[in-house]
């Protein structure tokens, strides 16, 4: 199974031996890994995905996203600070605003909710 641990390897400008460090294993392992002779368990994989900021999709090279649930999250927490403030700005509104709202949304979205 081949990943993408030597290219982010790379990015940040490690060597083999400084990473293998860092995650707690041997630089052999590593190498093995790299090269696609061994496979990284479940916790290792972790690590990597963390310590590098990626997904472990990613690094499986089951993704092209580099996106990791961090940036989700903070996308995600952002988002929802603006649904908030779109709720409360439609609680505001009399019932007849509020149909209004409704169908001018549902017009320019050309589709029923």
């Amino acid at each position: 199974m081949k990943t993408r641990i030597k290219e982010l390897r790379l990015e940040k400008k490690m060597t083999q031996q400084a990473l293998a460090k860092k995650m707690g294993i041997n630089q052999a392992s590593l190498s093995k890994i790299e090269c696609g002779a061994a496979t990284p368990d479940a916790l290792l994989l972790i690590d990597l995905s963390r310590f590098f900021h990626v997904t472990t999709d990613y690094i499986l090279l089951l993704s092209e996203e580099r996106l990791t649930a961090d940036c989700l999250l903070a996308d995600n927490l952002c988002n929802l600070k603006k649904y908030q403030h779109l709720i409360t700005i439609y609680q505001k509104m009399t019932q007849k605003q509020q149909v209004n709202f409704y169908n001018f949304l549902c017009s320019m979205s050309e589709s029923h909710i």
